[in-house]
């Protein structure tokens, strides 16, 4: 027993030493350049916030639902797609933790950034041993079942999932964590390792879940219909302790794979380009042997596959067999829809490709000796033929070649001379051929997505001098649900950097029916047309108000600005200027109101916002109250064409910047200080051009109809100054377009409606666990507030239970009396009580199981 755990505390040392050698390029080049270890793109923009938001809230022991989290939401559930219910993400927060509390104060946005590498190189340690554990199931001798833990944990797929999506490499431990658990099973008759795999892979990641239940299921399949010599179990034995294996452990890990299902239920990716090619196309990013962007292989794993004395060994064949499917199945994008749940191709699955690769080569190297000269030559040829070409017709060299002849002299010395340190040699070669593989992926592959952390400030992601606004503003809020609007150009989730509510959010999962809200109830213009995303109120200022929206900060030349907005101040943040309007018409953040619209009444997105202002917007209760139509101005407008023409459905300009001018009354920019105007307008042709809708201070971007995450096309409002004369403007094309009407806005409704809530004097607090609201005597009614409802949410009035209900779309509603002094709202995440409970089952049914059957 002591020579074991001697000998696990050995690997563990050694598998720490190697990850630590591994990132040490990157490490320097973080230290003396400053590149960071993550994404320009994905990186920056959602796991550097994302993990911030989440360290936050961990240190403040808040509730899962969060009224920062964009417009508001359980951000646990939603966030299970990337770290909440992710292990090493937890571990990753304890490392931020752990130097918040020792170290001196530093931004959190450069501890977690210098995370990224402490955390990656915990968990390619962590990899190398199951890994090594693995293989020597496979019966790879310890040494080459070390070399071949270290060609799969320091692959190029690692370096890409961890620099890209760092918690997407999580799974490159759950696999072979999850195979060693099925050998155990077989052929021990040992559940422990699998139940656990299982259940850590359901809690981590319910779209791991789904590529792990494909990858798993075949293996299972594999070693049930080709028995290997040591299975002590029957094929009936098999299946019946797999199904209890992942019974058992779907009940420990039952709770994140809850709030990612459920999550994911909720949420809204309709996509219309879902067109999938037959056959991927012909370029260097697909290229597996030779400057592949996804996945790279040794060339000594192909060799190998071309060996026929290596398909005697029982591991041998099935590694080759799952090697050679996959390599026929990534010729098509269909295999990599289908590991994506036939969804937008994306090649995810190559983990197990490097995986299977790995122990390829190992197992090559170790049975050399049962191959020919001949054999050998003829074998590597296919291999060394195609990366021959590959290198001319990319015209590129990557220094890591050199070790091809290195190693095939050394191999082909094995076969005939094994001397003692040969082997010692070999596995030396190995080492520095990966690592070498790795810079050469780091200097000529991915170096253009990796940003410097210079990026983060001259980028306008997160500088110092935007957050000392941006706290003096915090300081100012009357309340504690108040947000500040503000978008920058690479990091849509501002408000995570800066720790303030917004009014945006990029991310993969969140509340369907925030989308809903904008792009069919209220018709926003939101900044772009992507899935995944939405952003600000279009500067509408009803919106702005009835979401709490207290100040904007706009670049200083954007002259697309909330009315009634006065500007308080200017700043510089690098080389550009930006103003910050705070907004004059505040409604409280809690307030009573008793007016009752029904939505199929309202036509406008006007009309609906006068109703939330006077009211409250729902399905479900008959309306008291109606809202007088605005006058249309389109009615006595003259509209005039200028470089376009139009046939009542499709309007044709012939240069950039055409379209059409109207002219309303003259009286109209005295009357109003905002038009609306209500349009449907798409571009048929080219389908190839982003293109934009410019309709006089108000320019809406749009993503050409071929972008592969546009959302479908919806009828949208342009709200512009109030003017007698309005130009909408296209680039050069063809588009439907319908113009359907355009409304006056004087704001005398929304002034009525802060008077009237001021006087109410209702205070809203965040206490983190929950929500108060101080009603001070106020008249019965309906206590409205811009928290974004979820069926989670509870409420208490004075300690005695009451229903919230869903108004205004997706806002919160409580029934008040006019004696009622204090309301409390708490959240608890969908089937919490349910979770917990299955996971506890699991756990005793386990512990009973090992106890009494001894498994």
């Amino acid at each position: 027993m002591l020579k074991k755990f001697k000998h696990i505390l050995y690997i563990l040392l050694l598998s720490v030493i190697i990850s630590i050698l591994y990132y040490i390029p990157t490490i320097y080049r973080f230290i003396h350049f400053g590149d960071l270890y993550t994404s320009v793109g994905d990186g920056l923009k959602q796991m550097i916030p994302f993990q911030m938001f989440l360290i936050e809230h961990a240190k403040q022991f808040t509730m899962f639902y969060d009224i920062g989290f964009g417009l508001g939401g359980d951000y646990f559930s939603n966030l299970s797609y990337y770290y909440s219910t992710s292990p090493f993400a937890w571990i990753s927060i304890c490392f931020v933790l752990i130097y918040q509390f020792f170290a001196n104060y530093e931004h959190l946005v450069y501890i977690v950034i210098a995370n990224q590498i402490a955390i990656a190189i915990f968990k390619c340690a962590c990899i190398i041993v199951v890994t090594y554990f693995l293989f020597l199931k496979y019966n790879i001798r310890k040494i080459y079942a070390f070399i071949g833990s270290i060609l799969y944990a320091c692959s190029t797929v690692y370096y890409y999932f961890t620099f890209t999506w760092s918690f997407f490499s999580d799974v490159m431990f759950y696999l072979p964590l999850a195979l060693l658990g099925i050998e155990l099973l077989f052929r021990q008759k040992k559940i422990t390792i699998l139940t656990l795999a299982v259940a850590v892979t359901i809690t981590s990641n319910f779209y791991f879940t789904y590529y792990e239940f494909i990858i798993l299921a075949c293996y299972a399949i594999y070693r049930i219909i080709f028995k290997y010599k040591e299975d002590i179990l029957t094929v009936k034995q098999k299946l019946l302790y797999l199904i209890l294996c992942i019974t058992i452990g779907f009940l420990i890990g039952n709770f994140g794979f809850v709030q990612g299902v459920l999550s994911y239920i909720n949420n809204d990716r309709s996509l219309i380009n879902n067109h999938v090619d037959a056959i991927i196309p012909f370029k260097k990013q697909y290229n597996m042997l030779y400057g592949g962007f996804y996945i790279t292989i040794s060339f000594l794993s192909i060799t190998a596959l071309f060996l026929k004395p290596l398909y005697k060994k029982y591991y041998f064949k099935l590694l080759a067999t799952f090697t050679i499917l996959s390599l026929i199945g990534s010729f098509s994008p269909y295999f990599d829809s289908f590991f994506n749940g036939f969804s937008m191709p994306e090649r995810r699955w190559v983990y197990a490709l490097a995986l299977s690769t790995a122990g390829l080569t190992a197992m090559l190297v170790q049975h050399i000796q049962m191959i020919t000269v001949k054999q050998f030559l003829l074998a590597s040829v296919p291999p060394i033929l195609f990366i021959t070409i590959s290198a001319f017709w990319q015209q590129s060299f990557y220094s890591w070649l050199i070790f091809i002849p290195i190693m095939l002299v050394l191999l082909l010395f094995k076969i005939k001379h094994p001397f003692k340190y040969l082997n010692i040699a070999i596995c030396c070669v190995l080492i520095a051929y990966q690592f070498t593989l790795i810079q050469n992926y780091q200097d000529k592959v991915i170096k253009k997505y990796t940003p410097n952390i210079k990026t983060v400030s001259k980028s306008n992601i997160y500088s110092q001098q935007t957050s000392s606004k941006i706290q003096k503003l915090k300081e100012n809020q009357i309340d504690d649900l108040r947000r500040i609007d503000m978008l920058r150009p690479l990091s849509i989730n501002s408000a995570m950097y800066y720790n303030f509510n917004g009014t945006k959010l990029y991310s993969s999962i969140y509340d369907a029916e925030i989308l809903k809200f904008y792009e069919k109830d209220l018709l926003v213009s939101m900044p772009r047309n992507s899935n995944s995303y939405y952003a600000s109120f279009s500067e509408r200022t009803n919106l702005n108000s009835l979401f709490n929206v207290d100040y904007t900060i706009k670049a200083k030349d954007n002259l697309h600005y909330p009315a009634l907005s006065k500007r308080i101040d200017s700043f510089k943040d690098q080389d550009e200027y930006f103003h910050i309007y705070e907004n004059t018409e505040k409604l409280p953040s809690a307030r009573v109101v008793n007016n009752i619209y029904n939505d199929t009444h309202l036509d406008s997105p006007l009309e609906k916002e006068h109703a939330m202002l006077n009211g409250i917007i729902t399905n479900d209760k008959k309306s008291n109250k109606q809202i007088k139509p605005p006058n249309d101005l389109l009615k006595s407008a003259n509209i005039s064409y200028n470089n376009a023409s139009y046939n009542g459905k499709r309007l044709t300009v012939n240069k950039n910047g055409g379209g059409l001018t109207i002219d309303l009354p003259k009286n109209t920019a005295e009357k109003y200080k905002t038009l609306y105007l209500m349009m449907d307008a798409k571009i048929i042709k080219p389908r190839d051009m982003n293109y934009y809708i410019s309709t006089n201070e108000n320019k809406i971007f749009r993503y050409r109809l071929n972008y592969r995450y546009i959302r479908p096309h919806h009828t949208t409002t342009a709200n512009i100054k109030s003017t007698n004369t309005v130009h909408i403007k296209f680039k050069k094309g063809t588009y439907h377009f319908n113009l359907k009407n355009i409304q006056g806005e004087d704001y005398s409704t929304l002034k009525n409606a802060t008077k009237d809530a001021q006087s109410q004097n209702i205070k809203f607090h965040n206490k983190h666990t929950h929500y108060e609201i101080d009603l001070n005597k106020n008249p019965s009614g309906n206590l409205v507030m811009p928290i974004i409802y979820n069926k989670g949410l509870k409420a208490s009035i004075d300690g005695k239970p009451v229903k919230i209900n869903k108004v205004n779309y997706l806002m919160s509603n409580i029934k008040v009396d006019k004696n009622d002094k204090k309301v409390k709202i708490t959240y608890e995440t969908p089937l919490f009580k349910t979770s917990i409970c299955g996971m506890l089952i699991g756990l005793i049914l386990l512990v009973w199981l090992r106890k009494k059957y001894k498994l």
